[in-house]
């Protein structure tokens, strides 16, 4: 699981808790502090548990150098995508697993998201076959970012890394991209709350 944070403190916790009760236990959280100033590494070095494990930037990269950082660094074979203002559900990791285990062919996978916060309630959905996403993908974004669950090994295979330049688009770049060299999907079902704040961006 990679999860950068950037003065992410008013909702770091409740992202991280959200990850360490799932039902799926196997996993590493790596957790890339891009400099932040507000007490964020604190909260996360509070925690004994030792699947979470923190790299600090010095000097930030942004959310696109972040998130390449992570992937690089990451150990396992599947890197799955949070937001430090976001809550997984319990049963995210197994099913998206479970999912890519049982799809071989599949690269890259997403889920529907529900969206709460700052009088918002409603839910995101998204195609679920390769062939509906190449086709959504002409139009918008065919994933939600925090979402994905990726197989390390092909991102690594075809040199897909963010692109800061298309920021604050670099995740759909990035899919665009993704999707030339092999199948994709997402679950039709909630399996992660997507935080709208006064911060937030989408």
């Amino acid at each position: 699981m990679l999860l950068p944070v950037y003065n992410g403190k008013q909702y770091l916790q409740d992202a991280v808790e959200s990850i360490l009760n799932q039902n799926f236990r196997d996993f590493e959280l790596l957790i890339v502090d891009d400099g932040s100033t507000d007490g964020s590494a604190s909260i996360i070095q509070g925690y004994k548990d030792s699947r979470i494990r923190l790299i600090e930037n010095t000097i930030r990269l942004k959310l696109s150098g972040a998130l390449n950082r992570g992937i690089r660094e990451e150990k396992g074979k599947y890197i799955a995508r949070m937001d430090a203002d976001d809550i997984s559900l319990p049963e995210r990791l197994e099913r998206q697993v479970g999912f890519m285990e049982k799809h071989q062919d599949i690269g890259l996978c997403g889920t529907w998201v529900e969206k709460f916060g700052k009088g918002v309630s409603a839910i995101n959905k998204y195609p679920g076959s390769s062939e509906k996403i190449q086709a959504y993908t002409l139009f918008d974004c065919p994933f939600a970012h925090p979402s994905v669950m990726f197989r390390k090994e092909l991102f690594l295979k075809h040199s897909l890394t963010y692109d800061g330049d298309y920021y604050p688009t670099e995740d759909y770049e990035l899919w665009a991209r993704a999707i030339e060299h092999f199948p994709a999907a997402n679950l039709l079902t909630v399996l992660l709350k997507y935080r709208v704040h006064a911060d937030s961006m989408t």
